[in-house]
Order: structure tokens, then sequence, then C-alpha cells
């Protein structure tokens, strides 16, 4: 799995979280939803469109996010093992 660096964090999207688990499309960003602990810039990143638009462009290109990703959540590792925790 290739991971995402972004500000000093290696990172995994929503779609390369689904795919390392074997889950279905959308499996990572509902349970995302639903862990309310998790906190933004130690746990995720979220990159709005306007402000990232190439980075999500490229990053689309590659496979790493799904083709309809508009703006993008990328899991830290702390984050990913919160996900974990609370997802059983």
């Amino acid at each position: 799995m290739r991971f995402i660096e972004y500000q000093g964090h290696n990172t995994l999207s929503f779609r390369q979280l689904d795919e390392l688990n074997g889950l279905a499309k959308g499996t990572t960003f509902r349970l995302f939803k639903r862990c309310v602990d998790l906190e933004e810039g130690v746990d995720f990143f979220y990159l709005p469109a306007e402000e990232h638009a190439d980075a999500i462009a490229a990053w689309r290109e590659q496979g790493l996010i799904y083709p309809a990703s508009v703006n993008v959540v990328l899991v830290t590792e702390a984050g990913y093992r919160k996900l974990q925790q609370a997802g059983g």
C-alpha cells in the first residue's frame, strides 16, 4: 500500500482503507462518520477541493482516491487505529 504523504504524516484515503481491509466502497467513510473521537490535524486531514484541486486530481489519476471524490479525507496512523477500535 502506497501512503499519501501529507504534512509530514503517512496517510491513507478512504479508498485505500476500504481496499486494504477488503471492505465494500464507502465502508470506511461510514465508520469515519460514526467515530466521534477523531481529531482533525491529528487523526485525519480534511482537504477541500477548492484548496487542493491539483493534488486531488493527481490522486484520482493515480487511483488513490475514488473517481467521484470531490473533497478528500486523509487518515493518519493514529486515526486508523481509532477506526479499527470503533469498528470492532
